[in-house]
C-alpha cells in the first residue's frame, strides 16, 4: 500500500489515493479518483475519516474505539456516492452512483 503519513503537531494523518486503504483494522475499497485522509481527531478515542473526490469532501466518517472493538459511523455523505459498510468483516466500499 502506498500512503503518506503526515505528522502535524501531535496529530498523525494518513493520506492515500490507493484503491484499498487500511485504517485501524478496517479496510476501505474506494473508487478510482478518490482519496482518503484519516486521523487528526483531538479525541484519542476517535479517528476521523474523510473521503474526497478531487477537492470536494464527499463523506465524513468517525471510527470510535472501545476496549476490544470499534464502531464506524457516518457523519455526512454526498448523494452522489454509494457507501456500503459491513461491520462483521470490517469493510467499507465506496463507489459512484450510476
Amino acid at each position: 500500500m502506498n500512503h503518506n503519513g503526515i505528522l502535524l503537531g501531535k496529530r498523525h494523518f494518513l493520506h492515500s489515493t490507493e484503491r484499498v486503504v487500511k485504517v485501524e483494522g478496517w479496510t476501505f475499497t474506494i473508487a478510482p479518483g478518490f482519496k482518503v485522509i484519516a486521523g487528526g481527531s483531538a479525541n484519542p478515542l476517535q479517528t476521523l475519516i474523510s473521503i474526497y473526490h478531487e477537492t470536494e469532501k464527499i463523506a465524513q466518517l468517525v471510527l470510535s474505539h472501545k476496549r476490544c472493538d470499534s464502531d464506524l459511523s457516518v457523519q455526512a455523505i454526498s448523494s452522489e456516492i454509494y457507501l456500503e459498510m459491513s461491520p462483521a468483516t470490517r469493510t467499507v466500499n465506496v463507489a459512484v452512483k450510476q
